[in-house]
């Protein structure tokens, strides 16, 4: 993997994260309804995991040379706690709301 691609990790995948957990948590409720299991929970749980490995990624990357870069790093991280927050609190809804009530 390029140093590039993991500096940008950080930065892009949480978000990428995010909206496919955006599009799951509304498909998947009714699914969890028809079957009784608790999927959501599941998917929110896997795509905060995917999403704290892209900031991993990205922080211990190699050290960047110049100040450019080291703003790319950092900036991804805040983003990207962001983005952490939002998906524990989308898996903490889906855990709490029952998906068949509407």
């Amino acid at each position: 993997m390029t140093r590039t691609l993991m500096r940008h990790g950080g930065l892009a995948v949480p978000l990428l994260a995010w909206t496919v957990g955006m599009q799951l948590g509304q498909i998947t409720p009714y699914i969890d309804c028809r079957q009784q299991v608790a999927w959501t929970p599941a998917f929110c749980a896997a795509l905060l995991f995917v999403s704290i490995a892209g900031v991993a990624v990205s922080r211990l990357s190699p050290k960047p040379i110049g100040r450019t870069e080291r703003f790319i790093v950092d900036s991804g991280f805040l983003i990207a706690s962001t983005f952490l927050f939002v998906l524990i609190l989308q898996g903490a809804a889906s855990m709490l709301l029952d998906p068949c009530q509407r």
